[in-house]
């Protein structure tokens, strides 16, 4: 009996539960005939303009500046209906400060390549981009690519490509003065100076000009004598970001390079005045045989200058106390994305960076005369003896100093470097007027 009433009491609450329950069960697993051929919808994504500015860049297969990256532009647009990027090319001369004016007054475009910049990096102008990047491609990045673009633990920009500075060697001219060349590529300075006055000569008959052993510019951006200021030790700024251009190894460097001019008369007398094309012209004509140079300078010989009939290696900077061939560089080419107000915008510009920056497109540096800063990229160049020689040395290349004034700085620096060649201005003078004009950046310079 007992039992019974236990199984009837039970049916009870089963029965309340499926009158209470029943309808939101049935609704729950109900097909709905009549929207069930309905699409479903699913947030749109952003579509509108995105302003995006870039250097040129020489293509050295065919001459373009611009032709990759507007492919680039119109495949993206292709594949994101509705979305259109405005491109503005910048000035390779007065690009940095067109971008800084701009964001002064609030101007600047949507992306820039100042990703690894340090002014933009840490002035709060730029989004961070660690959600856009994925583990794998993060563990792809060199060390030395996620330092550039990091800033107080995030990421502001996506590495493109790294970009270095060799000897570009003229093996004619070592041939014909019987000067061998460097051993792999390596030399100490001391053998780099001996060989340098070798190769320096008058030229062989009546009329015809000198030969000197070596030449270089002087120009805002370009860093291509730092290989020779940094050969015994020195440094711009040390780790904690203090200036150290003012130390016994900075006025070594700053005297070897007014020697090579002044002193051994090895360098071409327009040494200091000319620009990067003139100097690198006087290399393609056999007027030196030396040329310290930007790496893109290699494949343009070998696509560009067949006309020069001229046959040319690579070597590293010649070492000096610091025993590697060091030298200094805007080592690697970013881009970053300006704040934006509205989240779908700045969904569509990481999007659009990645696409350009993605590792399907790593052998197209090539073209450029530039580096992966991708590990999976370092085989490029493999088979190249000049390119990969560079690319192995990138790994001595400092960074620019984390200093947000640098631009300026840096222009102090080339004038007073410029003096000194030009003018013959002593290495102590120019030390001791750099020490005294970047003061205003270092207060504690002045105490």
């Amino acid at each position: 009996m007992a039992v019974k009433r236990a199984v009837t009491l039970f049916l009870c609450i089963m029965i309340v539960a499926y009158i209470i329950t029943g309808p939101a069960l049935f609704r729950k697993y109900t097909v709905d005939y009549k929207n069930i051929n309905k699409p479903k919808t699913v947030e749109a994504e952003w579509k509108g303009i995105i302003s995006f500015w870039d250097y040129p860049n020489l293509d050295t297969t065919n001459g373009s500046k611009l032709g990759w990256i507007e492919k680039r532009i119109r495949e993206f647009e292709k594949n994101n209906p509705g979305v259109y990027i405005e491109f503005r090319s910048l000035s390779p001369e007065d690009g940095k400060t067109t971008l800084m004016a701009a964001a002064k007054i609030g101007a600047m475009p949507d992306i820039a390549p100042i990703g690894s910049d340090w002014y933009f990096i840490s002035s709060g102008l730029l989004e961070p981009l660690d959600e856009y990047i994925e583990e794998e491609d993060r563990n792809d990045y060199k060390e030395g690519a996620l330092e550039a673009v990091s800033y107080e633990g995030k990421m502001y920009g996506l590495p493109w490509a790294c970009r270095g500075y060799t000897l570009l060697l003229n093996k004619k001219i070592f041939q014909e003065r019987n000067v061998q060349l460097p051993q792999d590529g390596q030399w100490t300075y001391s053998e780099f100076l001996e060989s340098l006055k070798k190769l320096t000569f008058k030229g062989s008959r009546r009329g015809s000009e000198n030969i000197y052993g070596i030449n270089g510019y002087i120009d805002i951006g370009s860093y291509n004598v730092t290989g020779i200021l940094m050969s015994d030790g020195a440094h711009f700024t040390d780790d904690m970001g203090k200036y150290a251009f003012n130390s016994p190894e900075a006025l070594s460097g700053l005297q070897k390079l007014y020697d090579l001019k002044h002193t051994h008369k090895v360098a071409d007398p327009q040494f200091g005045e000319m620009s990067k094309n003139q100097a690198f012209l006087t290399f393609l004509q056999g007027k030196c045989a030396v040329l310290m140079a930007d790496a893109w300078m290699i494949p343009y010989i070998r696509n560009m200058a067949g006309k020069y009939n001229l046959e040319f290696t690579v070597a590293s900077y010649p070492t000096g106390e610091a025993e590697i061939p060091i030298y200094m560089n805007e080592v690697y080419y970013s881009y970053g994305i300006f704040k934006q107000e509205d989240a779908g915008k700045r969904n569509m510009c990481a999007k659009f960076i990645k696409y350009i920056t993605d590792k399907s497109f790593t052998e197209d540096l090539a073209r450029f005369g530039y580096f992966s800063p991708r590990k999976s990229g370092n085989l490029i160049y493999v088979e190249d003896e000049e390119m990969n020689r560079v690319n192995e040395n990138l790994s001595y290349a400092q960074i620019l100093p984390k200093n947000k004034n640098w631009q300026e700085i840096n222009a102090i620096i080339q004038y007073n470097i410029r003096e000194m060649l030009v003018y013959e201005k002593s290495p102590q003078e120019v030390m001791e007027d750099i020490n005294r004009h970047v003061s205003k950046y270092f207060p504690y310079l002045s105490d």
